[in-house]
């Protein structure tokens, strides 16, 4: 048990330095909150107003002075200029936000792997990665047939997807079973 969890580490850890390094364009300037993003925001100078905490399942975060905010489908800059622009409404004198993401949306592995499950989505994570991390395929998983149902399709429909694609947060991946 004890070899599974240090093995399911390293993994993550080379996961995470492959996509530090490997020269790709950052996420976080594109990614749009959702529901389970794990924020921190800090007002400069107003240590009373830092929050660290999650975006709601309704896409809000509750913020001091101002309460309830909407930041689903917002980026973090974004978020960070409509925490800027209303408290300076009244509230405070050229407020500076730092908004960081700490904690991305779940993806979630199933089918033919050997741990199905969530995972924490992280920039530059491709079907295989995530196939690494929910421990492998199986002996009878079909390597060539995954599919995925993306968090922002309504429809719910699953598609076809290659080992080398990127994930998206929110994606449950399926790994169908070989009948050979």
């Amino acid at each position: 048990m004890k070899i599974v969890i240090c093995f399911r580490v390293f993994v993550i850890w080379l996961l995470l330095l492959s996509g530090a390094f490997a020269g790709e364009p950052r996420i976080t300037e594109s990614y749009q909150l959702g529901p389970n993003d794990g924020l921190t925001i800090k007002v400069e100078d107003e240590p009373d107003l830092a929050l660290d905490g999650k975006v709601s399942a309704q896409g809000t975060i509750y913020f001091a002075f101002l309460g309830e905010v909407e930041v689903a489908g917002l980026t973090a800059r974004q978020l960070q200029k409509k925490l800027e622009e209303r408290l300076a409404d009244g509230y405070l004198l050229n407020p500076r936000v730092n908004v960081t993401i700490k904690e991305y949306r779940t993806v979630f592995v199933q089918g033919e792997v050997k741990t199905p499950g969530g995972y924490p989505f992280q920039p530059n994570l491709t079907v295989r990665k995530a196939v690494v991390l929910a421990g492998g395929f199986t002996d009878t998983a079909n390597k060539d047939r995954v599919t995925v149902i993306r968090e922002n399709d309504a429809a719910g429909k699953e598609r076809s997807i290659g080992l080398d694609d990127v994930v998206q947060p929110g994606d449950v991946l399926t790994v169908q079973e070989s009948f050979w």
